[in-house]
């Protein structure tokens, strides 16, 4: 019992090593690329622009939620990509109708809790089994949330679905452009050459398995674990967050499942850094867009720069990436629901509690073979360290 609580003790401590801290600003400029960023910009950009010129303007936002599909599913191959995008386009829309079914019904604030809490944890697991890269299933708790607050009546919950559907449309367009119109812009013989790859050849950093293989295996003991502990997280920061009474209790949920997308503890750590460094950073850059006033069009084109920033930095390093989807995010909520600087604030504060919240159930709940990895991997930190100073 006293190891176990040695170890725990251990594993809380790892936030405390100036080495972490140090990881957590590392730069992986080999990751870095700008095609798919650009394409995932224009889809964001396109459905907002429409949005704009139909005067359906408070329904974009749920549109450019839907075209977020196109940030998944980068490394796939394109038909692998397919199914996979359809998957995700269910998802989006599915959460969109259970948040506008919880604001419709005026359900308690647990209630609505839990019921988020419990769809992120599913998509979590999900997307987990299908190997699918990407912003993860965050989106689909933002999607929830963004409807719960806009949805009033059904004809509200219908607007929103068909704007996510359409959205979603786009993004998969978006994604699969290459693939759909390599032809038509002298890109035959390239595309040819992609299809007829033998699978040696293909990126072989994710598991490109069939849709169906990965619907019907069992998960995997590790990814239903970090579902359970992404649900308690989520349950305990929104609570939390409900109780001491800041405006946007979700958000904090967010923070916690944000931290605990990667299955590894020291993922979980390194996240929560990364993403509470971007967050003050991306607070005061929301906090001063809000304060501009910059209308509709303006808004929009910050939403584009911000999310063309987000996808060509995180893979280089998720503290900037979060930098640049905190005043996304705002801005896109402020579309519908309008948004004072002050909610920027509040989003630093919402995020820290999902962050500790994360990292502490996280490290309570660790196992035997998951504090074995987390001793490596704090040996790994500190060599890469010990190398960044050098």
């Amino acid at each position: 019992m006293a190891d176990r609580v040695r170890d725990r003790q251990s594993a809380l401590s790892m936030v405390l090593r100036p080495t972490v801290w140090r990881s957590s600003l590392v730069l992986d400029m080999n990751r870095a690329s700008v095609a798919a960023p650009i394409r995932v910009g224009i889809a964001v950009g396109l459905v907002l622009v429409v949005g704009g010129l139909t005067g359906t303007r408070d329904i974009a936002g749920f549109a450019a939620l839907g075209a977020l599909i196109s940030a998944f599913c980068r490394p796939d191959p394109y038909r692998v990509r397919l199914g996979r995008l359809v998957v995700l386009g269910v998802g989006i829309i599915s959460s969109v109708a259970v948040g506008a079914i919880l604001g419709i019904s005026g359900a308690a604030p647990g209630v609505e809790i839990v019921t988020i809490a419990v769809l992120g944890s599913l998509a979590a697991l999900v997307i987990g089994m299908l190997h699918i890269a990407g912003p993860g299933a965050v989106v689909f708790v933002f999607a929830a949330t963004a409807a719960m607050g806009f949805a009033h009546d059904p004809g509200d919950l219908t607007r929103a679905l068909v704007a996510t559907v359409l959205g979603t449309l786009c993004g998969a367009v978006a994604s699969l452009a290459p693939w759909l119109f390599g032809g038509l812009v002298g890109g035959l013989r390239s595309l040819i050459r992609r299809v007829s790859t033998p699978p040696a050849a293909v990126n072989t950093s994710v598991d490109h398995v069939s849709l169906r293989t990965a619907l019907h295996r069992r998960p995997r003991p590790d990814l239903v674990a970090n579902s359970c502990r992404i649900l308690v997280a989520m349950v305990a920061s929104a609570a939390l967050a409900e109780a001491i009474g800041l405006s946007h209790p979700m958000w904090a949920a967010m923070g916690a499942m944000a931290a605990m997308q990667g299955v590894a503890y020291h993922v979980t750590v390194q996240r929560g850094l990364q993403r509470m460094l971007g967050n003050v950073v991306g607070a005061v850059i929301a906090a001063g867009l809000l304060g501009l006033g910059l209308g509709y069009w303006g808004a929009v084109v910050a939403i584009v720069i911000c999310q063309v920033v987000a996808e060509i930095s995180a893979p280089v390093n998720y503290a900037i990436a979060s930098s640049a989807v905190t005043p996304m995010a705002l801005m896109m909520t402020a579309l519908g629901a309008g948004l004072t600087p002050a909610a920027a604030i509040d989003r630093v504060a919402d995020t820290l509690i999902g962050v500790v919240a994360g990292i502490v159930i996280a490290a309570v709940t660790i196992t035997g073979g998951e504090l074995r990895a987390q001793r490596t991997a704090a040996v790994t930190v500190t060599a890469n360290g010990g190398a960044a100073r050098g």
